[in-house]
């Protein structure tokens, strides 16, 4: 996924870094979702202070950096990392300045180094760019027309795919019901300039998406399940790999 795709982490990613966050977000009042896009907001910064401030490796729009901003930085699994354990930090600066507990206090000092270490670890892998960004796709509309198909709950998700086969991050998964001898339409929303088509993912659990469509689908046009229904393609993916990464310079002037 892109790092303007949205969080890199969601609330349950944090459990794994810290088991009890659930319980002291309630028990102070800390909203994880705010804290989540505001480590995102806070890292997507730092990545443009990097990107704008490299020195180690070249960097193929860096006349326009400025302007493009993080638009095509690739959420790699260091900077997921990064990601969440800066959200940790965050939370727990909060709960600390809530309670002025020596806990919280010990809490946030662990989060901020490890976020300090996190980051440095992502600078020196490099900051991944896509040459070709497609942003994450919106969630699809889902309708039903007069088929042949068994009916159930399906859940669907869409990809934009680029005229060289680069394919975003799935949207959302949204679902629909169907009676017997209904088929499901899916149509896609809002493409942007680089998409010339869609890929199409869907399965009876939000768990279980696989791709339905042989070839992507042309901007413009719908996808109708056939009366055989879902396809066992493949699952599902995460969006674009990045093509370059670009290393920061010796002196990481923040964390």
């Amino acid at each position: 996924m892109l790092l303007t795709d949205g969080n890199p982490n969601q609330t349950a990613d944090l459990t794994v870094y810290e088991s009890s966050i659930l319980d002291v977000a309630h028990t102070e009042s800390i909203d994880l979702s705010v804290k989540l896009t505001l480590a995102t907001e806070e890292v997507s910064e730092d990545v443009l202070d990097i990107l704008l401030d490299h020195t180690r490796a070249f960097d193929p729009l860096s006349t326009v950096r400025r302007t493009i901003g993080v638009s095509d930085v690739v959420v790699t699994q260091q900077m997921k990392r990064w990601h969440a354990l800066h959200t940790l930090e965050i939370v727990y600066r909060d709960a600390f300045n809530n309670q002025l507990n020596d806990r919280y206090q010990a809490k946030f000092e662990e989060y901020r180094l490890l976020s300090r270490s996190a980051r440095e670890h992502t600078v020196r892998f490099g900051i991944g760019l896509a040459l070709n960004p497609v942003p994450q796709a919106q969630v699809p509309l889902l309708s039903t027309v007069a088929g042949n198909a068994a009916g159930g709950t399906f859940y669907v998700a869409i990809a934009w795919v680029s005229a060289l086969g680069q394919a975003g991050a799935p949207s959302l998964a949204t679902a629909i019901a169907t009676t017997t001898l209904q088929n499901v339409v899916v149509t896609a929303v809002n493409p942007p300039a680089v998409a010339t088509g869609f890929n199409v993912y869907a399965g009876t659990t939000e768990g279980s998406l696989t791709l339905q469509n042989s070839t992507p689908i042309p901007v413009g046009q719908t996808f109708t399940m056939p009366d055989s229904g879902l396809a066992a393609g493949t699952a599902e993916g995460s969006g674009q790999a990045a093509d370059v990464y670009v290393t920061g310079g010796p002196t990481l002037r923040r964390g």
